[in-house]
């Protein structure tokens, strides 16, 4: 287990605590009214499934997965990618407000939000939407065993490159129906043919060419070294992670004093706020992509493309040509976002749109957005 899966359990054992205890005690008289819970649980049989999660665990489902719950913004555009958006039945608040979500699946707005972030739930109102399958994070262990101790099956997913992404979201599609399993594998040739298409263009870069690149996460000094998918894409993409490069594991807080030395040539930030403070930061002003005015915003929608979230499958793209512009100089990064957006969220952008998300910037009509950073990331 990484660190940051360790994180993820200490965080989630403070936050499912106080909300399993709540519940608990409202089950306990639920209960009492309504006979006990196991038997409400399993009221009804219905045939079920074996199948394989993410990380190896064996899971029973139904046969027919008709509603699923999801704490994750990312694991939600997954869901939806593969086909499966009108079967998400149980968020977070966060969630359901986020703006591009909305705008490809308007009836969001409805859906029921027991989740809290980052790892909490509110198990009766959990028990009213009843999902056949949640899925989450693979460092979200106690929450987890809590879904399971009241019958919902549990679906993990975890993976920090592209190749283990694309196994997962077959796995996914597995579990959710036979119409998303092939939706699942639509998916896979996509991302794999970009990933082809871009290493065919790299095939004879020298390692001399690579630019030094840092990437920027919840703040400007928060990164992802080695071990990450943001290490991967960069990799891919034909730059070198100066996080990494320096030893640096999947998620961490360096100091200024160690991107001065690192002194990379491209800065790419998840969040437009970030560019920002960093222009406006006299620490950073010799810093050698500022100087070059390479700090760049990484395009989002439902989520950052730089995340884990289905839109990875573009991350590439964009950042081979922002990392080698003469190589992809023919690369229509504007129609391919459309086609994806098209095939995989039934998403027409418009002109405005299109230019939104590669700012990473929300809707024009968006009420749910964040003024010192843009659509607000979860």
């Amino acid at each position: 287990m990484n660190r940051r899966s360790r994180q993820t359990i200490g965080r989630g054992l403070l936050a499912v605590g106080g909300a399993v205890t709540l519940a608990a005690l409202l089950l306990s008289q639920f209960a009492a009214d309504r006979g006990p819970l196991a038997e409400r649980v399993s009221a009804a049989p219905v045939q079920v499934r074996s199948l394989q999660d993410g990380v190896g665990h064996r899971i029973r489902v139904p046969a027919e997965v008709r509603s699923v719950g999801t704490p994750g913004i990312s694991m939600a555009s997954l869901i939806v990618a593969l086909g499966a958006g009108n079967k998400l039945k149980a968020l977070t608040p966060e969630v359901r407000v986020n703006p591009w979500l909305r705008r490809a699946m308007p009836g969001v707005s409805t859906v029921a939000t027991p989740f809290s972030r980052p790892a909490g739930v509110n198990l009766e109102a959990l028990l009213r939407v009843r999902p056949d399958l949640a899925v989450l994070w693979a460092g979200s262990l106690p929450l987890g065993e809590s879904l399971g101790r009241i019958g919902v099956p549990v679906f993990y997913l975890g993976y920090a490159s592209p190749a283990q992404m694309q196994a997962q979201v077959r796995l996914l599609g597995q579990a959710l129906g036979p119409a998303e399993a092939a939706r699942a594998e639509t998916f896979v040739r996509y991302y794999q043919d970009n990933l082809k298409r871009v290493a065919t263009r790299l095939a004879d870069l020298p390692e001399s060419a690579r630019p030094g690149v840092y990437y920027t996460s919840v703040s400007a000094l928060r990164t992802e070294g080695r071990g990450s998918m943001v290490d991967a894409w960069i990799a891919a993409a034909g730059g070198t992670n100066v996080a990494a490069r320096a030893g640096i594991g999947d998620d961490a807080q360096i100091r200024i004093e160690d991107l001065l030395v690192w002194d990379p040539q491209i800065v790419v930030v998840m969040k437009p706020a970030t560019r920002d403070a960093i222009l406006t930061d006299p620490r950073w002003k010799t810093v050698r992509a500022v100087r070059e005015g390479r700090v760049l915003v990484n395009p989002a929608g439902i989520n950052a493309w730089c995340t884990r979230a289905a839109e990875a499958a573009l991350q590439v793209l964009w950042a081979a040509q922002s990392f080698h512009p003469t190589r992809f100089a023919d690369l229509d990064i504007g129609a391919e976002t459309r086609h994806f957006y098209r095939i995989f969220y039934n998403l027409e952008l418009t002109d405005d749109e299109l230019a939104r998300v590669m700012r990473g910037l929300p809707p024009a009509d968006n009420q749910f957005s964040n003024p010192t950073g843009g659509a607000p990331r979860f």
